[in-house]
């Protein structure tokens, strides 16, 4: 099948080949999946719900990204009906601040 999925690991820890930013790189849902290519910031860094929504831009979606004890790393999509009290830290895509904004 053209265009499949390869099986096994389903993200990708990688760095931005512009600004050499740490990203972390995953196909996200089953049926009609995204690729998310979203800054990976530390683990102990806070990334709230509201702000990741004030940060977004009408055509930006926000990822949540719970990191959970002997998982590996799984961008979740929010909705409108996600927690905003969520503890787990919450990404947007990345924006190289070396690419220019068209």
């Amino acid at each position: 099948m053209t265009g499949a999925r390869p099986r096994g690991s389903n993200s990708i820890t990688s760095r931005c080949p512009a600004c050499r930013a740490p990203l972390l790189v995953q196909w996200v849902g089953h049926t009609a999946a995204l690729k998310a290519s979203v800054p990976l910031p530390p683990p102990d860094e806070p990334r709230p719900y509201r702000a990741a929504l004030a940060d977004s831009s009408p055509n930006d979606l926000v990822w949540c990204l719970p990191r959970l004890p002997h998982r590996a790393l799984r961008l979740r999509w929010t909705t409108g009906r996600h927690p905003p009290d969520c503890p787990h830290q919450h990404l947007t895509a990345h924006k190289c601040p070396t690419q220019p904004l068209f």
